[in-house]
């Protein structure tokens, strides 16, 4: 069993540190989650097409696609928003609002 991290001693530079690597996995995580949204979209596709031209193993492969890219993007976007609000959380602890951030770099 994991044991959870001691983070009572942590300094605004660690917490700083650890923002930025989540905030680096959240942004992998959510190419994935792009990438599953694009797996559905292809998957709803073939299965239309290949239910109306009568080739059964395109709409199996659709099926497919369906199958394996709605949980998929389901998960990876719940991830995604929790990922996103523990970044979040964790600006505020050291004092920084994450949302003037975003707009200062616009």
């Amino acid at each position: 069993m994991l044991k959870p991290i001691d983070t009572s001693r942590w300094t605004r530079e660690d917490i700083l540190k650890e923002a930025n690597l989540q905030s680096g996995a959240i942004a992998r995580l959510d190419t994935c989650r792009r990438l599953a949204y694009s797996l559905v979209a292809i998957g709803f596709v073939l299965g239309l097409w290949g239910a109306n031209a009568g080739l059964t193993w395109v709409m199996v492969v659709g099926v497919v696609c369906l199958v394996v890219g709605l949980p998929a993007s389901a998960v990876l976007t719940v991830g995604v928003r929790r990922g996103r609000e523990n970044v979040r959380r964790m600006l505020a602890a050291v004092g920084i609002d994450a949302d003037e951030l975003v707009h200062r770099k616009k």
